[in-house]
């Protein structure tokens, strides 16, 4: 696939500002890059691409809250997660196109309620439960994006919070799509050409962070909210007839 000046134009732009999204409502940074990308690279090859991407865009976050990470969660939950990671990542390789456009599009539907029902809650566990709910944080993590909130309340919960649970998620995530982006490039789906873009999309995403945290700060929660939850939701509609239609 050959990219000319504006495709990459849009494809970096998108980069930017989904990752400007993402530092403005706090969730679903890959959710929102795939649903940008996906009418361009198409369904499958997105997952793929966005996990490239994310590798940057989560080590920027990493390095900025390095020194508050818990490193005996981040330990559990790797040695339980990536196992279930590149079972996802087998499972969606051998997905059609159009099973991929459907598990997506019906993925970002449930991401609605279920960002709501979460919110801010905790979920009162022992620390080693993190290994437990690394299993599913894992293959969730290796089929799709957004497996942050499955994780979130189980890290608050074990009284991993604030600026430590910023670190340790951002941390893992980085862990988390590595596995993805080596798994996926020993398959046929993510090729040299490819992966490259997904290296370009991801330093597009740091200055995107930066603006993020500018506008934050001088809008409500409720707008963020409100432009993220149709955003997911017209990328929902979008995979969805791409599945039904395909």
């Amino acid at each position: 696939m050959e990219y000319g000046i504006f495709l990459f134009a849009y494809l970096a732009a998108a980069a930017f500002g989904t990752a400007m999204l993402h530092s403005v409502g706090g969730f679903a940074g890959a959710l929102l890059m795939a649903i940008a990308v996906a009418p361009v690279l198409g369904v499958k090859e997105t997952v793929p691409v966005v996990a490239t991407a994310m590798m940057i865009s989560h080590a920027s976050r990493a390095w900025l809250f390095r020194k508050a990470v818990d490193w005996g969660a981040f330990r559990m939950l790797m040695c339980f997660g990536l196992p279930f990671i590149v079972l996802g990542v087998l499972f969606y390789v051998e997905l059609s196109e159009r099973a991929v456009a459907l598990f997506l599009g019906t993925f970002l539907l449930v991401t609605l309620p279920l960002r709501r029902y979460l919110a801010g809650k905790s979920i009162a566990v022992p620390r080693r439960a993190i290994a437990v709910v690394a299993v599913p944080y894992g293959f969730v993590s290796g089929t799709s994006f957004g497996a942050g909130m499955i994780l979130a309340p189980f890290m608050l919960g074990a009284g991993i919070v604030g600026e430590t649970l910023l670190a340790t998620v951002a941390v893992s995530g980085v862990m988390l799509n590595v596995t993805k982006t080596v798994a996926f490039g020993l398959s046929p789906l993510l090729t040299a050409e490819l992966a490259a873009m997904g290296v370009a999309l991801g330093l597009c995403t740091i200055p995107g962070h930066a603006v993020g945290r500018w506008i934050v700060r001088r809008t409500s929660i409720r707008v963020h909210t409100l432009v993220l939850e149709t955003f997911v939701g017209i990328g929902a509609a979008y995979m969805l007839w791409k599945g039904v239609s395909g």
